[in-house]
């Protein structure tokens, strides 16, 4: 494992994280046997690896809870930022390895399943983007939100929705919309 490289990359993450860019990136290019270690080290050094998991540990608490208050407490307290009125469905998915890039405004609603990851990788990259959901933008059930996304307010997304990019204000985004996105950029 080359140490400067990944406290270079680890700095280069940190800075992301106390800016407000919307999107971060890095090569990963370690052998396979050292990928993962590697990734930890960087995202994760040291004793951060043990936050992460307590982290983890609440965000699976509440994944797991009914009731949509005291999900909304735990999620905040691992540092998700989430306005007042804030409902969210059971088996909702925050996820916790990054949660400062997550806010959600008033009055939202997430439906059933629905999942927002900041974080995921491929075999030669891992991205980091900041999730925003605008006041009373409602999330349908099972539908995922990637990193780097904003929806705006009042904007809806239909139940199993992918959403890629941003979605303005008073707006419906469905699957239709991937579908059409699709086939106009062959």
């Amino acid at each position: 494992m080359n140490f400067e490289k990944t406290n270079l990359l680890h700095q280069q993450l940190q800075d992301y994280l106390n800016s407000s860019k919307k999107r971060f990136e890095f090569e990963i290019n370690y052998p396979l046997p050292e990928r993962i270690s590697s990734i930890y080290e960087i995202i994760f050094p040291g004793v951060q690896k043990y936050r992460f998991y307590l982290r983890f540990l609440l965000a699976r608490i509440a994944q797991y809870i009914d009731y949509s208050p005291i999900k909304v407490f735990l999620y905040r307290a691992i540092g998700i930022k989430i306005g007042q009125g804030v409902f969210i469905s059971p088996d909702v998915i925050l996820d916790p390895h990054f949660p400062k890039l997550i806010e959600i405004g008033d009055y939202v609603i997430l439906g059933w399943g629905a999942k927002l990851f900041t974080h995921e990788f491929s075999a030669k990259q891992y991205r980091l983007g900041r999730i925003i959901i605008e006041e009373g933008a409602i999330i349908g059930g099972f539908s995922f939100i990637r990193g780097g996304v904003t929806i705006g307010k009042h904007a809806e997304i239909i139940a199993n929705g992918v959403v890629y990019k941003d979605v303005p204000d008073n707006t419906t985004f469905s699957l239709f919309d991937l579908v059409e996105a699709l086939l106009t950029h062959r």
